[in-house]
């Protein structure tokens, strides 16, 4: 499948949850950086991870980088210690300070798109950072913790598709050095040819009425299982497989299509649902994604019995 090089797409939020946007240089000029408590040594920045993750792309040639696309939630406010006796409805804006403990980015890569089951799609490439994922009571030699990805963005929806080939799911490291080598290394061994023929082959199946009513209901009841080793896991919520319903009859793009629907609409539904995860699990459930459609498609293709299907 050949990639397509054509103009980038307007942005649009790739999740919701409880983020507002921000730009790097509210990251970098109106954010306070938490340290380690013992040394008071700083962490690795949210605007060092994004400025750091830009510089290693550029050194791709076949690149062409929008602006990052930066989402955050969790606001840590606080005050210098000059305002610590004023009322917070006399603060002046000098006396607040600011972080927000959740992070998520993406660049664009906008000359790089391809177009599958008649929707375009653009190769990103981002990263999420939690401080909530380190132990603040260590001091500088405390691993931190770092969340990467590349995969496709659906043009219409900004839906993320990302492959278990292109995440990095738990990374730890002191070193701005060893990122950008993880960095690097994500994207070189991604196949951005195979994850759209994956993509595209979502499209050849179907589920009928029926079939897509008995998914649902075993994706409800697998939350309460006594036992779920033998079965894929499965990490959306209730409120994300409602989601996945009322899109089912409503979404005008990836709805059903005379009662049925296909596993690319069906995998659009799921990672449209996604975007109400917090920034902390929403990778983890994004990857999850491709390998209930992965459990699915294989099902169909191979005739093999599933417990999602059955």
């Amino acid at each position: 499948m050949e990639l397509q090089i054509l103009e980038a797409i307007e942005e649009r939020p790739f999740i919701v949850a409880n983020t507002v946007s921000a730009t790097l240089k509210d990251l970098r000029e109106e954010h306070i950086i938490p340290v380690f408590t013992k040394d008071n040594h700083p962490l690795i920045s949210q605007s060092q991870i994004i400025e750091l993750t830009g510089d290693v792309l550029s050194n791709f040639p076949d690149f062409k980088l929008s602006e990052p696309q930066i989402r955050v939630s969790h606001p840590v406010m606080g005050r210098i210690p000059e305002a610590r006796n004023k009322k917070a409805i006399d603060l002046l804006p000098h006396e607040k300070t600011l972080y927000y403990e959740r992070m998520m980015f993406l660049i664009q890569i906008p000359n790089i798109k391809s177009r599958v089951n008649d929707q375009e799609l653009s190769l990103v490439i981002g990263g999420i950072k939690s401080y909530s994922w380190d132990n603040l009571s260590k001091d500088y030699r405390a691993s931190q913790h770092f969340k990467f990805f590349i995969g496709f963005q659906v043009w219409v929806c900004s839906n993320l598709c990302v492959s278990s080939d292109g995440v990095v799911l738990d990374f730890k490291t002191t070193s701005l050095s060893m990122i950008a080598q993880q960095i690097k290394l994500m994207v070189e061994t991604y196949s951005p040819d195979r994850h759209l023929r994956w993509l595209e082959n979502l499209g050849n199946y179907s589920l009928s009425e029926s079939q897509f009513a008995h998914f649902i209901g075993r994706c409800r009841m697998y939350q309460h299982l006594p036992e779920k080793s033998q079965i894929p896991e499965l990490m959306i919520t209730d409120s994300q497989v409602n989601s996945v319903v009322k899109g089912y009859y409503s979404d005008p793009h990836f709805g059903r299509k005379d009662s049925e629907i296909s596993l690319w609409n069906l995998y659009n539904l799921i990672t449209d649902a996604n975007k109400s995860s917090y920034i902390d699990g929403f990778l983890d459930r994004a990857a999850n994604g491709e390998l209930i459609m992965e459990e699915l498609r294989g099902t169909m293709e191979y005739r093999r019995q599933s417990w999602y299907l059955d």
